[in-house]
């Protein structure tokens, strides 16, 4: 459900006559039409173009029942729409409705931002306290109401709740439109102009709501979250963005956001007040009111030319979640369409352009550099390393990221998790709009961080655009087709010569496009050796590139996951008591060359002899795991800001690594090391220089067997874990990086990586909605899509569920696979 998170607390109606400030009304009785329950509510379906008849940008509207997976489809046979018709504002001012219960903070805040606001349209600000328990609040109220002759104070004797206290507010001018506001917002600027011009866009429109950043639909930056303001931006800053922006942009939505929502009086007198007998608690008599004006031929519309802040603060607290479960069951029995109508609104998500525009906007004023990073659209490391780099440099320069994506496309996004942009661009076709999107948005550096899966062409990026680019080593990728230098079995292939894996042999089919192997390898030399840096995390990955591309400006420089060593706590294990088994902690995805086959083989082993260890992995393997449930416990998938407390929680004895290809540097081996624990390594690639010098850190050949690692755990926790004896510094012996020039030792991301980069020029003419439909992701529709959405439907209709269920696991993953690709 579309619900605000700020209620005043629910209470019953009645009591001792209520008491007003600053002025006095005469609420006498005004007569509204009964609530009408409506059945059926429509939904809007957009198509963006600009209407011929007014200011405002409209969108089509095309009325339908519950049709689900033909929202998906985009429909061609959508029926034709009357053009909106603007009609003159009426000269009554508008009621700003504030409802008070409690958080004096976030009142002064929402009343003072509207008192400021320098506004054209008359209104007078109601605002209603809801007998808060709060005497500051009720104190503050009271000074506020006298110094301001535009506030309206009342004060209700008991606590009526959220419900009634609004009505009671609608109800006291029956000329007046109105506006609800949560207390806990903030407005700025002309707001209530750009609200006002919106409800009056066509003769039908009963509510308005703006963008915010806490407003389920009408969300900003992600679309359907809780949101905190953009990084540099204040509500002011961002409203006046909006409207530069999205000039009189609007879009249909099946309900308003009651946080703060436009009416028209003219809807409410049709319509009726919202419903206090089934909504009397809070959550859902938005909803309701919007859905019962759209059975009466009104609209709702969700502005995006205005920003208003909804922080959240105030809220039901422990009763919420209850009485939203209660809410949604009312409007599940009175209007059965209204959360199919949601879902297909989210999936239509018309509103997408006008963000996105937004997002391009805030990017190119923001006076940083701005740097474009390619990497493949696969999880782990590489994507960590990307956004690990885009806080490190946040509120310095903005890090764009460009992914390869199914269909020929290219994604391109906002490396911070909290932002929403996302456009996607068909290659060749779609180059040159992905060249003026870069060029506009002020792009002033390329950071190649992986080249799996994109096309050629985007090797030219950087002289296209005028700009140096840096390449970054995650893996071997340029010159092993394989990766990671594994063979066939997924281990450690070894390497022909410098530059040479012992997989690829050069004269084979290299890459699409790119001949041979041989060919391949030379066209990534070059690369490699145009680079202003070729960063590498470790030396071990350093002297392997520098094998292969000897002209590159080599760096050898750690990702920025750990402060610096002199920060690690020290290595030490937790205490071994009497027979207690060893635990050992693997952690992470397993892959075959991560290790899952010897972990299982060596459990196995293990639970065979009876020996006293017991593996833990916090994480999952490719495959089940068999025949070692006795000695292997696995905990699967884990968010990594949980990993410090998994680790606290299972306390293990030490961490093992037991990887069959060289790793550029290993997150888990820096979790691990956070950790303090003693760790197990192989000897193949990053793994021996992190742990040099270490104590209690063991080096062991990446090729042991089984039957070897029993033995070898079984040592260890004889020798060193039960008299809790630290090894020698020998164990983690120290392998030398001679021959390997480090001139950067002291290079940083902050300082050296950003020398050079000029910042961001203003762009004067931002992008509008229009423009970037053609690159919004819910724009393409493939054929395997369109067979997908298909399929999705008839996977869920009720009377198939079985049918399908009924289909060999193995077929429905072929036919998954197919369309996937």
């Amino acid at each position: 459900m579309a619900a605000r998170q700020h209620r005043t607390r629910a209470g019953t109606p009645g009591g001792d006559a209520p008491t007003q400030h600053a002025s006095r009304v005469d609420l006498g009785t005004v007569r509204f039409r009964d609530n009408h329950l409506g059945r059926k509510a429509a939904i809007v379906r957009p198509g963006f173009h600009p209407d011929r008849s007014s200011d405002a940008v409209m969108i089509p509207v095309s009325r339908r029942g519950r049709r689900g997976w033909a929202s998906f489809l985009r429909s061609r046979a959508r029926s034709r729409q009357r053009e909106p018709r603007p009609i003159a504002p009426p000269s009554a001012p508008v009621d700003v409705i504030v409802p008070v219960y409690r958080g004096l903070a976030d009142t002064r805040l929402c009343v003072d931002s509207v008192l400021a606001s320098p506004v054209r349209t008359p209104y007078r600000l109601v605002v209603i306290n809801d007998a808060s328990p709060d005497p500051e609040v009720t104190s503050w109220l009271r000074r506020r109401a006298e110094q301001d002759g535009r506030i309206l104070l009342l004060e209700n004797a008991e606590n009526l709740g959220f419900v009634a206290t609004v009505n009671r507010g609608m109800g006291l001018d029956a000329q007046n439109d109105v506006v609800l506001l949560n207390s806990d917002t903030e407005v700025a600027n002309d707001w209530l102009d750009r609200l006002r011009d919106a409800a009056y866009s066509d003769a039908r429109v009963a509510s308005v709501t703006p963008l915010s950043t806490n407003a389920t639909i009408c969300s900003y930056p992600r679309f359907c979250q809780d949101n905190p303001l953009p990084q540099g931006y204040t509500t002011a800053r961002l409203d006046a963005l909006c409207a530069r922006v999205n000039r009189g942009v609007a879009v249909d939505v099946p309900t308003g956001v009651g946080f703060c929502m436009y009416i028209r009086r003219d809807a409410l007198l049709e319509v009726g007040l919202f419903d206090v007998e089934h909504f009397g608690k809070g959550y859902g008599e938005e909803n309701d009111f919007c859905l019962r004006a759209d059975a009466a031929g009104w609209r709702n519309l969700h502005l995006l030319d205005t920003f208003v802040l909804h922080t959240g603060g105030v809220s039901f607290g422990a009763g919420k979640a209850s009485r939203e479960h209660a809410a949604m069951q009312v409007m599940r029995r009175m209007h059965p369409q209204y959360e199919a109508d949601v879902m297909s609104f989210i999936r239509d998500d018309p509103a997408l352009g006008a963000r996105l525009a937004l997002d391009l906007a805030r990017i190119a004023e923001s006076g940083l550099p701005v740097i474009l990073a390619l990497l493949h659209n696969r999880s782990g490391g590489t994507m960590r390393h990307v956004k690990d780099v885009a806080r490190l440099l946040a509120g310095r320069a903005v890090m764009l990221t460009l992914t390869p994506a199914s269909s020929r496309r290219v994604l391109l996004r906002l490396a911070e998790d909290a932002e929403g942009l996302e456009l996607a661009f068909r290659l060749p076709e779609q180059w040159e709009g992905l060249l003026d999107v870069l060029r506009r948005v002020g792009v002033r550096h390329v950071h190649f961080h992986h080249l799996l899966g994109h096309p050629q062409a985007l090797r030219d990026l950087p002289d296209l655009l005028g700009v140096d680019y840096d390449f970054t080593v995650h893996d071997f990728y340029s010159y092993c087709t394989h990766i990671s230098l594994t063979g066939r079995d997924e281990r450690y292939a070894g390497e022909r010569g410098p530059g040479q894996c012992g997989c690829c042999a050069p004269e084979i089919s290299g890459p699409k496009g790119f001949g041979t192997v041989g060919q391949w390898r030379a066209a990534n030399a070059r690369l490699l050796a145009g680079a202003r840096y070729v960063l590498a995390p470790s030396h071990d990955a350093a002297l392997r590139i520098a094998g292969f591309a000897p002209d590159a400006r080599m760096v050898v420089v750690p990702h920025p996951d750990l402060a610096g060593a002199g920060t690690l706590p020290p290595a030490g294990p937790a205490p071994l008591r009497g027979d207690a088994p060893l635990k050992i902690v693997v952690l992470g995805a397993l892959s075959r060359m991560k290790g899952a086959d010897v972990l299982e083989a060596t459990a196995r082993e293990a639970a065979r002899r009876g020996a006293p260890l017991e593996f833990h992995l916090l994480g999952y393997g490719y495959r089940a795991f068999h025949g070692c449930a006795a000695s292997l416990v696995v905990h699967g998938k884990y968010e990594e800001r949980d990993l410090p407390g998994l680790l606290a929680s299972l306390r293990p004895h030490l961490a093992w690594f037991p990887a069959q290809c060289p790793e550029t540097y290993s997150y888990t081996l820096s979790s691990a090391l956070e950790a303090g624990l003693p760790v197990v390594v192989p000897d193949l690639g990053a793994f021996p220089e992190r742990v040099q010098g270490r104590a209690w850190s063991w080096i062991r050949p990446w090729d042991t067997r089984p039957a070897q690692w029993t033995d070898e755990f079984v040592a260890l926790r004889e020798k060193y874990f039960r008299p809790g004896k630290p090894p020698p510094l020998s164990e983690s012996r120290v392998l030398g990086s001679a021959g390997f020039p480090t001139p950067y030792a002291d290079w940083q991301y902050g300082h050296e990586y950003l020398a050079g980069l000029q910042a961001n020029p203003q762009v004067t003419a931002p992008f509008t909605a229009t423009e970037l439909v053609p690159y919004l992701s819910t724009h393409f529709m493939t054929a395997r899509l369109r067979v997908f959405a298909v399929l999705d439907y008839l996977r869920t209709h009720r009377l198939l569920q079985g049918l399908a269920a009924s289909i060999p696991a193995a077929w429905r993953q072929r036919v998954s696979d197919w369309l996937s690709a």
